[in-house]
């Protein structure tokens, strides 16, 4: 991929993410927004009792930046790829 890419990478199954407000998230799968051709994320909550529910949200929102009360922060932060165990929160 070239360095001024703009296209937003997806991510592969088993990645974990944080959200900016806590939650974390395993990654499973990819797909096409049907009315739009958008890519989009499948994800899957790691806490709480919704674990078996898969969401999706286009792949562009979790590159977004938020504003926060406190500062700027990514909506989605990778802690962990398909490959290894979760960092430290």
């Amino acid at each position: 991929m070239p360095l001024n890419d703009p296209k937003p990478q997806p991510f592969a199954p088993g990645t974990q993410l944080r959200h900016y407000k806590g939650g974390r998230y395993t990654v499973v799968g990819t797909c096409l927004i049907e009315a739009t051709l958008q890519p989009g994320v499948l994800y899957q909550p790691l806490q709480g009792d919704s674990q078996d529910v898969t969401w999706m949200r286009p792949l562009a929102e979790f590159h977004d930046l938020v504003t926060t009360a406190d500062s700027v922060v990514p909506r989605f932060v990778q802690i962990a790829d398909a490959n290894e165990k979760a960092l430290s929160p």
